[in-house]
């Protein structure tokens, strides 16, 4: 028998025996959460973003949205983005009921720092620190548990 011929009749044993490999077990059990929207590298310090999320963290769906349209920051623009697809994800993927939807969490975390150099004088140089963020909201359905 050839090597191939060898892992052939191998892998059928293994499928025989109830044996998977790690793909096909990682597609049996999902590994994601209801409701759930992420928004990476998001070019915004995480302390700026976290003043929106903190406004609409608890609300239902439809107020965060109302408040996110009028909030005079420029972190409401990711934040509302992220919260449509968290709203999106539940409707769609986890039959949940858009009435009935609030935020669950909501958080914000600090992402890589990329650092930049500015001229001072006498040929110094100040580190100019460009933060990103990472935007994570759950949504969930009210008495769901």
């Amino acid at each position: 028998m050839t090597a191939t011929q060898e892992l052939k009749t191998a892998s059928r044993k293994n499928e025989a025996a109830g044996m998977r490999n790690k793909k096909q077990r990682k597609q049996e059990v999902k590994l994601r959460k209801p409701g759930f929207a992420v928004a990476k590298y998001v070019r915004m310090s995480p302390r700026k973003v976290r003043l929106v999320v903190d406004v609409i963290r608890g609300k239902s769906v439809q107020d965060a949205e109302d408040l996110l349209r009028f909030i005079p920051r420029s972190a409401s623009e990711p934040v509302a983005k992220v919260l449509n697809s968290a709203k999106h994800n539940a409707l769609h993927n986890d039959d949940m009921l858009e009435d009935r939807l609030y935020i669950k969490e909501a958080y914000v975390d600090a992402g890589p720092t990329l650092k930049r150099l500015i001229p001072r004088a006498r040929g110094s140089a100040n580190i100019l620190k460009k933060r990103t963020s990472h935007i994570t909201i759950i949504v969930a359905e009210k008495g769901a548990k």
